[in-house]
């Protein structure tokens, strides 16, 4: 499959233009160092798979496309019921001196205050109502569209607009010290937020539309789109879970719905628990059945968008690498520089040693993307858990010095949100104002899945690291036992090293051939024949006539083989003659010059890049190039890239055969009419 037109840049060697060439030199003074980018019709027509597995595309593209429409469809739901939690109870309360909730005595808001508010939802519901049909594609994006983003707009600014003016249009009574703002207020406060919030994400998105760069339907897997479904259900239990909590118990509707969202989260902090007999009976399903639905959504979260996310991530990282490695070295001698320190040399005698250099310099650079990947994925869940600490932690210190507050130090308040973001809750701390329950009800919603991304993170370092440990201790730790004991049976130290090392030698080469594809072909001589036979087995017949006899038989024991590694927990990698088997199954020959490139130099005049299989004389490809079959995820994994090629050829193979036999018996059929 040839590469399009726009990638013949000069970086790649091909004709790009004069304006391209005169861009270049400007740029870096030497042509051969500029790497391909997407289109924006191609990047507009790409599935949600394809784009996350785009190496090309920018990383700000598929957060505009893909995260930014995900992230206004879970958080949409969550402004609505801070909206709901807005016109629950009245905006004024004269907390009582006695209550250690600051709970106390409401004050009727104005008519006009809960009809705005009330107008606000209706709107804000329009506009969820309107997203959730367009992600479920029941609505054109250019009718859905615009309802919510202008909806979100329109209600974010009324309830910001109703916290504005409610000092001066809805006072505190001046002669009482007690009198606050109750819980709603600050509700309203979030709910406008994220309103306005979500509306710039989806103007971002929009804006892309419009100008080109994507489709104006959303990236998004029916997976991710049933994201927001959950949401919204799971959001919908809390507040039903409130309101039968608050009619059993007693209890302000908002305190129960915070006594919920405590519940769920297995923080427990203590300062409300069910007293009644009935309360206690339904606690028993309503916890179980939150929980589940919490790790539902957080397990949705860290599969559907966190791995795609770091999918996109890495093939974007491991671009960097591969572009930088050529830019840092001599291209036009075939030096690269991986990491831009580490010098490596890719020329070589024979053509087949010059490809197997090539073939290691693209796994070095896989290893330095894949440990640049693991490290941001680390650096970015520590941040966000630090700044959701410190943050939240200023948040509850200001919030407990109001009225009714136990005015902690930020110190308490650090301890406090340590406690409750790892979900130990102690109980010794816990948010007492009204201007703080809310904050925790936010704030929880955020940081609790932030932790489990946190050590999910830590984990997979974690277990790499094991995993690396565990295998070279077992790999090498009997060998030194046999070292140090052979030493007292053998009279010269020499020969026990000597022996060891052979051993561990043979027992490395053995273990990376296991399952491979050495049994099906003998892969080490390049003969593409099945192993057992010898090179005289059909006397007269040349080695070409064997191998054209036996490529359907051993491209199905291929098939076969790489349908097994597809099931591997570890993605499998093939080893260099692996892939030379492989390639040469498919009709190309690393060890000679045809349809090979040298990355960064100009490709040979009439010549076209293009991925493995090649088809033409005139197309060809590099193993540190970007057509390179260890770059393109397009399929993945290496065995489903070598699965479906092998079906493709064979595909063909066998057509063609068909059409040769044909051929054959009716030429025989016309010479006996003779």
């Amino acid at each position: 499959m040839s590469v399009k037109n726009w990638l013949f840049l000069p970086f790649l060697g091909g004709t790009g233009g004069q304006a391209s060439r005169r861009r270049e030199r400007s740029r870096d003074g030497r042509t051969g160092v500029l790497s391909k980018h997407e289109s924006k019709d191609a990047f507009a027509n790409k599935g949600e798979e394809e784009l996350v597995q785009d190496y090309n595309a920018p990383i700000r593209w598929y957060m505009l496309a893909t995260l930014f429409p995900l992230i206004a469809g879970t958080f949409g739901p969550m402004a609505s019921m801070f909206n709901i939690c807005a016109i629950a109870i009245p905006w004024r309360v004269i907390v009582s001196p006695q209550s250690e909730q600051s709970q106390g005595q409401h004050i009727d808001d104005p008519r006009w205050l809960v009809a705005v508010n009330i107008v606000s939802l209706v709107i804000a519901i329009l506009a969820n109502v309107a997203l959730l049909g367009q992600m479920t594609n029941r609505l054109r994006f250019n009718v859905a569209s615009p309802v919510t983003i202008v909806g979100w707009y329109i209600s974010g600014f009324i309830d910001i607009a109703l916290v504005a003016i409610s000092p001066s249009h809805v006072p505190l009574p001046a002669d009482n010290p007690m009198s606050t703002y109750s819980q709603a207020y600050y509700y309203c406060a979030f709910s406008g937020s994220l309103y306005v919030m979500l509306s710039v994400m989806l103007s971002c998105t929009a804006w892309g539309v419009w100008i080109g760069n994507y489709s104006s339907e959303f990236k998004l897997s029916l997976s991710q789109r049933s994201l927001m479904l959950q949401t919204i259900l799971f959001l919908g239990y809390v507040l039903a879970a409130g309101g039968v909590y608050s009619r059993i118990e007693g209890w302000d509707f908002l305190d129960a719905v915070y006594y919920v969202n405590v519940t769920l989260f297995t923080i427990g902090f203590g300062d409300y628990s069910p007293e009644t007999h009935l309360g206690r009976s339904l606690y028993f399903p309503m916890s179980v059945g939150g929980i589940i639905f919490v790790g539902l959504i957080i397990a949705n979260i860290r599969t559907l968008v966190l791995e795609s996310t770091s999918v996109k991530v890495s093939t974007r990282l491991v671009e960097k690498a591969r572009y930088k490695a050529i830019k840092a070295g001599d291209p036009d001698n075939g030096i690269v520089k991986v990491r831009g320190v580490k010098r490596r040399n890719t020329n070589a005698p024979t053509e087949l040693e010059r490809r197997e250099k090539e073939f290691d310099v693209m796994r070095e650079i896989q290893a330095a993307a894949a440990l640049n990947n693991r490290l941001f994925a680390l650096s970015f869940a520590t941040i966000a858990f630090m700044i959701l600490w410190f943050i939240g932690s200023v948040c509850f210190w200001q919030a407990e010095m109001a009225v009714g507050g136990n005015n902690w130090t930020y110190f308490e308040a650090l301890y406090f949100t340590y406690t409750a973001q790892l979900t130990i809750g102690y109980g010794d701390f816990g948010p007492q104002t009204n201007s703080a329950k809310p904050t925790f009800v936010f704030w929880s919603l955020i940081a609790l899945p932030t932790l489990t991304v946190l050590i999910g993170a830590v984990g997979d370092a974690v277990t790499d690291f094991v995993n690396w440990y565990t295998l070279w201790l077992g790999k090498h730790a009997p060998n030194v036992f046999k070292i140090l004991t052979g030493m007292h049976k053998n009279s010269t130290p020499d020969d026990t090293f000597q022996e060891a090392i052979e051993k561990v030698g043979a027992e490395v080469e053995d273990s990376n051939g296991t399952g491979g594809f050495n049994d099906i072909a003998d892969i080490d001589t390049g003969r593409v024949v099945p192993a057992e036979i010898t090179d005289h087995a059909f006397g007269h017949l040349g080695l070409g006539a064997v191998e054209d006899a036996y490529r359907p038989f051993l491209m199905l024991q291929a098939a076969k083989r790489a349908l097994e590694h597809l099931d591997e927990k570890k993605p499998r990698k093939y080893s260099f003659q692996e892939w030379t088997c492989i390639l040469k199954l498919l009709g190309e020959d690393e060890a000679t010059e045809e349809n090979h490139r040298r990355a960064g130099q100009p490709i040979p005049e009439g010549a076209q890049v293009a991925t493995p299989v090649c088809k033409d004389p005139t197309e060809v490809w590099s193993w540190i190039g970007q057509e390179s079959p260890l770059m393109s995820l397009e399929e993945g994994s290496e065995p489903k890239w070598v699965l479906k090629r092998l079906m493709e050829v064979l595909e063909t193979e066998l057509k063609d055969r068909g059409d040769a036999r044909l051929a054959r018996e009716a030429g025989v059929g016309i010479a006996a009419a003779r």
